[in-house]
């Protein structure tokens, strides 16, 4: 099955900034939950593994992986779970080496900048699970790899949008054709690439 990008500008909760936090450059931000996205997919908490990330744990700006410019890593951070929401804590690079990190961390302080992104590696999935009071419309994650996740910036590509939207139906479909009716696809692998997954965060969640 062919690979599919999806990128999705992600509306997360950007945790109040203590002193301390201030001090050390550090932010905090809810980089996933098991809200439903606006694509209809949903990333179960019991589903993220770390490992690979955490052997690498970059932060960058606007997902900039691949730039020349080493300066959009803009810093490294430390991811945790709580309960059902998955926290990233980002310390930026310092301002005398990375003049985009001072840029980035100052956007931050002052709620410029409030929303995340991740990139994950889809290995499991299925259709809700009605049996479970799932919603049978919408496509639950339930085995997916942290790759990284990056601070950016609101709305950037409406077009983009667009497209990835219906790389998200086409996933759907994907599963649709695949899966004998009735029948779950929960002891399936599915490998699938998605970046920059928008993942909607509820105020309730802060």
């Amino acid at each position: 099955m062919e690979s599919k990008i999806i990128k999705r500008d992600v509306q997360v909760v950007l945790r109040e900034l203590t002193p301390e936090m201030i001090e050390n450059r550090e932010a905090e931000f809810v980089i996933s939950s098991e809200a439903k996205d606006t694509y209809d997919t949903v990333f179960t908490a019991d589903g993220a593994e770390f490992e690979r990330y955490e052997s690498n744990p970059i932060v960058a700006y606007g997902h900039r992986t691949w730039s020349d410019n080493p300066d959009m890593i803009i810093g490294t951070s430390e991811v945790s779970q709580e309960g059902k929401l998955t926290i990233g804590k980002v310390r930026f690079e310092d301002a005398e080496s990375n003049p985009i990190a001072e840029k980035v961390w100052k956007k931050v302080q002052a709620g410029i900048l409030r929303m995340a992104s991740i990139g994950a590696n889809i290995l499991e999935w299925r259709m809700g699970d009605e049996a479970k009071g799932e919603d049978k419309s919408v496509v639950y994650f339930t085995r997916w790899e942290l790759l990284e996740w990056s601070i950016v910036a609101i709305g950037s590509n409406p077009d983009a949008l667009k497209r990835e939207a219906q790389t998200a139906e086409e996933i759907r479909n994907s599963i649709k054709e695949n899966t004998p009716e009735n029948e779950n696809l929960s002891g399936q692998t599915v490998k699938r690439t998605v970046r920059e997954a928008q993942l909607i965060i509820n105020e309730n969640l802060k």
